[in-house]
């Protein structure tokens, strides 16, 4: 093979071959395998089922074809048609048996998997040769371990499968993919995220007001907030990154225990604004959405813990309650 007619198709493959280094054939290297083309598809079989007549072997693998590095690595069952049989027809037959097994199927998977919707993630094959059939398949996202993720989602195929056949699982409706939710993207430093923490302010303060007190207490706290911003802006403690939506930078001479601290003594001067006699929790996972490091670091929520000296808590105040 001449390597230069496939750089760019290996260099786009190191990543990922990388990503499969414990499912590579043990006598080659992944630079070797690039280079000589073979073999073309790394596979790594997890499970196989017999299907209850006889005809097809189901194969849960993950996969990775080296010469499409686009396609990335991908797992799901491939369905092979076994001698002396109709390979068209058992296609047919695989793909109605896919669709009979798929409602028990993606019940457990996103059991399993409560944080993701594998109805969002399920792919048709585009392609049926060599007495194969993929019924399905499911790209393996790059922040997901093939063995964490990809192995043990294809154990949960292998047994759905088993349990179909057994007659187990066939009361479960079929989902509707035509009306797939999307899952809510959680974003920081957009407008999205400020909203978020107004909301997340007004429902703090809620639950610490009276009925009679608690819009005009809400209102007050956002009217707090936007002050306490612009005061720091002109103090140079926070500035407004332009680069994001809603952002803002903390000063390079503040640290983090000078941050937490601000908050803080700004909750608390809130509470006693309001005339509370209950303090208002600070939203920090809203907050930390919102506010950045001087390096453009992300706080993480931990950030919560800190405790400042009683000095510099006097002067964080002065900062906050200054005419």
């Amino acid at each position: 093979m001449n390597p230069d007619k496939y750089y760019w198709s290996n260099r786009a493959s190191i990543h990922h071959m990388e990503r499969l280094k414990d499912y590579l054939p043990k006598d080659k290297d992944p630079l070797q395998i690039l280079l000589s083309g073979v073999p073309r598809y790394v596979e790594h079989i997890e499970e196989q089922v017999n299907s209850s007549d006889g005809h097809r072997r189901y194969d849960l693998l993950i996969e990775y074809d080296i010469y499409h590095p686009s396609h990335g690595v991908y797992f799901g069952c491939r369905s092979t048609t076994l001698p002396e049989f109709d390979h068209s027809i058992e296609t047919n037959i695989a793909l109605e048996e896919w669709n009979a097994v798929l409602p028990l199927a993606l019940r457990r998977l996103n059991n399993v998997f409560p944080e993701k919707d594998f109805s969002c993630r399920l792919r048709d094959t585009d392609n049926d040769n060599d007495r194969t059939f993929w019924p399905f398949w499911i790209s393996l996202h790059e922040d997901e371990s093939p063995r964490e993720v990809g192995c043990v989602a294809l154990r949960i195929l292998a047994a759905a499968y088993r349990d179909y056949i057994d007659g187990k699982g066939r009361d479960i409706s079929i989902p509707d993919r035509k009306a797939i939710k999307y899952p809510t993207v959680r974003t920081a430093f957009t407008r999205e995220a400020y909203e978020s923490f107004l909301k997340r302010l007004a429902a703090n303060v809620a639950a610490v007001s009276g009925l009679e007190k608690r819009d005009a207490n809400i209102q007050t706290a956002v009217s707090m907030f936007e002050t306490l911003l612009r005061r720091m802006e002109e103090r140079g403690v926070l500035t407004r990154n332009v680069a994001y939506e809603y952002a803002w930078n903390l000063s390079k001479d503040i640290p983090d225990v000078e941050f937490t601290a601000l908050f803080k003594t700004f909750f608390e001067e809130l509470r006693l604004r309001l005339g509370l006699n209950t303090a208002v929790k600070v939203p920090w996972k809203d907050l930390i959405r919102l506010m950045l490091r001087h390096d453009e670091t992300p706080f993480k929520e931990q950030v919560k813990t800190l405790k400042a000296q009683y000095d510099t808590i006097v002067r964080i105040r002065e900062w906050i309650v200054e005419k």
